[in-house]
């Protein structure tokens, strides 16, 4: 642990943050993996040892999905933390949350849903010029291949299986990824960069970028700009996490609800064009509850304001 009131440069952070990402992400998953894989050929010797098992099999498949979200985001930012303790406030939570904030954070991300489709079509429709067609085929097929494994997971039709999606799917991923995204890197650039509007942009561009679904690239880029801006305002790592895990969550029970009602994941990812005004109502009530969110945090008991964003 640093000794206290030692400046450790952002550049160290960064780095010690990304070795621990890639040791524990990296190593730990494969020791897993390994020792599933010498259990299955201990129990079975004529099985053949290949890592495809924990793609054919999704019980598998999301048993290293729960763990590469711990070990590549919870473990790496958690050890970061507790290494720099005392010197740099990662997951801050300065800020007490109210019912009302978590609210309108819930009412933001649900009314953003239809614009959200929106822009996630016209993020899908993009095209390269025909002088970077090979990179348009290696996207797609990127694209193609989170596709297969996201059907072999979402498309669940019991409540068990939901609740585990869940775990998997938006708690564990909210509390990991925004630990990384807003805790760590944000306030990493943050000592690098003065300007915090910058700063959340960025990291959001890393963010999508990170993902390796590029078209779903600027959706994702604007709920890592809204989460980064929760984390500003409120001061409490708290917020984004629950933006995020609000995100995650309504995908995974609209899943749930088309798969129990017999339709399957190639149809309910068809885009379905709504009447304009649904579009403008979406961006305006975002808009409202977004505004009312920022309002209320710039409030301290007994109707005081906070100067500072």
């Amino acid at each position: 642990m640093e000794e206290l009131g030692i400046k450790i440069k952002p550049g160290k952070s960064l780095f010690r943050l990304l070795l621990y990402m890639m040791v524990l992400g990296v190593s730990i998953q494969l020791v897993l993996m390994g020792l599933v894989l010498l259990v299955m050929k201990m129990m079975n010797p004529d099985s053949p040892l290949s890592f495809t098992f924990f793609q054919e099999n999704t019980d598998a498949l999301k048993g290293m999905l729960l763990i590469s979200s711990i070990t590549t985001f919870i473990l790496p930012a958690w050890v970061l933390y507790r290494s720099e303790s005392g010197v740099n406030p990662y997951f801050e939570r300065v800020r007490d949350i109210s019912l009302v904030q978590y609210l309108l954070v819930f009412a933001s991300m649900l009314c953003f849903i239809p614009m959200m489709s929106l822009i996630s079509y016209w993020n899908e429709s993009m095209q390269l010029p025909p002088s970077l067609e090979g990179i348009q085929q290696w996207m797609r097929a990127s694209e193609d291949s989170a596709a297969v494994m996201t059907k072999q997971i979402v498309e669940e039709s019991t409540w068990v299986g939901l609740f585990i999606n869940l775990i998997i799917l938006a708690v564990v991923p909210a509390i990991g990824e925004e630990m990384v995204f807003r805790g760590c890197l944000q306030h990493i650039f943050g000592r690098w960069i003065t300007n915090k509007h910058v700063v959340i942009w960025l990291v959001a561009i890393i963010f999508s970028a990170f993902h390796m679904q590029f078209f779903g690239f600027f959706p994702r880029l604007l709920l890592g700009a809204f989460f980064g801006y929760l984390y500003v305002w409120s001061k409490n790592i708290y917020l984004p996490i629950f933006g995020h895990f609000v995100n995650n969550a309504s995908a995974t029970i609209t899943a749930f609800y088309y798969t129990r009602k017999g339709i399957s994941f190639e149809q309910m990812n068809v885009f379905e064009q709504e009447p304009f005004w649904v579009y403008v109502a979406s961006l305006i009530f975002t808009v409202i509850f977004v505004v009312l969110y920022y309002r209320s945090t710039k409030k301290i008991p007994h109707g005081a304001r906070l100067e500072e964003d």
